[in-house]
């Protein structure tokens, strides 16, 4: 089962990377048969040391979101980028920039809360989390507090900022955030950053469980709900565009509308991980500017991860040859560069990642 796994895992990345005619030509390849060859004997996992590139194939994996998600989308393509399997062309030669032995694999999650749990059971390898779920993870207080400190965790990257999207029903005769009272919204799934953030909102505005009917379900099942005439607004925390959000948008069936106001503002000062952003106009199908708050998403791993693993990973993520892959990507790719990666970041970053930034001169002694 678990040499099963692995195969699918391959494969996976293969399809990404690649696309079908790349998975055709793998199989059908000696490096194909070099690697189905070394998952039939057992593969290393990632916290085990790296050796020659050819000799041996090492899984990495980033916890991200919903696979409807901006996380689980942006995860695919660090997957991509990272990844050198055995007998890859090296960078030199003009293959991509990815790591020698790498095999990373975006693997979906219930969203930032989870992932922080996930990551402490070594679950994951690494994840994308909001900024204010991993502050509060490493202070151990609200939803961890009985977590305790999350002290073994430690950043990569700081990678774009992560809108708060209030998606309601065209329908609805919603229009602003006071508008909430007396309805049905989804606030996103147990263990999400969406979950976190809605409540921290409706606290702000004063609207109990007692004034709204509130479900917790994650983007797909919310969008199910509210094509369904069931829900008449949901939350999501993500990078804008949202394809989930497009597709509702694209229908005219939903819209996304501003959270904003005087109690907003006072959330703002009080919890000084959000920033007020502007969502374009254009973003979503007719839309026209939306005024939000946003958090930081950023590239986490532990503590334990071997330092010259995640100097490789943070190197392959600004490597200018892939360059092309976060231009050309998600459109939350272009926010991802070396520059901003290390503002925002409430927790100590990883050595390893340390170590880039101040050879990159983004950080200096």
């Amino acid at each position: 089962m678990l040499m099963l796994d692995k195969v699918e895992q391959m494969v996976k990345w293969i399809f990404v990377r690649f696309g079908k005619v790349g998975i055709e030509r793998f199989v059908y390849t000696s490096l194909g048969l070099f690697v189905f060859g070394l998952l039939g004997v057992g593969l290393m996992r990632a916290n085990t040391p790296l050796t020659d590139e050819g000799q041996r194939a090492t899984f990495f994996q980033i916890g991200t979101g919903s696979t409807s998600g901006t996380y689980f989308s942006i995860g695919e393509m660090l997957a991509a980028m990272i990844s050198r399997p055995p007998g890859s062309e090296p960078c030199v030669a003009g293959g991509h920039c990815g790591v020698a032995g790498i095999v990373a694999i975006a693997k979906s999650s219930a969203g930032s809360v989870a992932n922080v749990r996930s990551l402490g059971s070594k679950r994951f390898d690494s994840a994308l989390i909001q900024a204010d779920v991993l502050d509060a993870a490493a202070s151990g207080i609200g939803i961890f507090k009985r977590d305790g400190k999350a002290t073994e965790l430690r950043v990569i990257a700081n990678l774009f900022p992560d809108a708060v999207h209030l998606v309601v029903a065209a329908e609805s005769g919603i229009e602003t955030i006071g508008d909430l009272k007396g309805k049905r919204i989804s606030i996103g799934s147990p263990g999400s950053g969406t979950r976190a953030n809605a409540l921290a909102i409706l606290k702000a505005i004063k609207l109990s469980h007692r004034k709204a009917l509130i479900v917790e379900e994650n983007a797909s099942r919310s969008a199910e709900l509210l094509l369904a005439g069931e829900v008449d607004a949901f939350f999501l925390t993500t990078g804008a565009p949202a394809r989930i959000i497009e597709d509702l948008a694209i229908r005219k069936i939903a819209h996304v509308i501003s959270i904003e106001g005087e109690a907003i503002d006072r959330l703002r000062i009080e919890q000084n991980f959000f920033d007020a952003v502007t969502i374009e106009a254009g973003t979503y199908p007719g839309s026209g500017e939306v005024h939000t708050l946003a958090v930081g998403a950023l590239w986490v791993t532990r503590a334990d991860q071997p330092d010259e693993l995640i100097y490789q990973i943070t190197r392959a993520l600004f490597a200018p040859n892939n360059h092309s892959m976060l231009t050309s990507g998600h459109p939350k790719g272009r926010f991802i560069n070396a520059a901003s990666a290390v503002r925002g970041v409430p927790i100590l970053l990883h050595p390893g990642a340390e170590q880039y930034y101040f050879q990159a001169g983004i950080l200096e002694e």
